[in-house]
């Protein structure tokens, strides 16, 4: 016999990735700033991952929010 799942709700499931990542980006590019001893400090790569990682969470609230409708 076989089981038959229905499909799981995957309409949000690249909002939740982006924004898991985002959130990943954004503690990584704070790390690399606020740590004195972290590599790359001072090269500009904090602050781009900050960015990208804010830019990431706002395209994710976007689609989490239109995707409900």
């Amino acid at each position: 016999m076989v089981e038959q799942t229905p499909p799981s709700n995957s309409r949000n499931m690249h909002a939740i990735i982006l924004g898991v990542l985002g959130i990943i980006i954004v503690l990584v590019g704070t790390y690399i700033i606020t740590v004195h001893g972290a590599p790359l400090r001072g090269s500009g790569a904090g602050t781009l991952l900050v960015v990208l990682g804010v830019i990431m969470l706002v395209i994710a609230f976007l689609r989490f929010v239109y995707k409900r409708h």
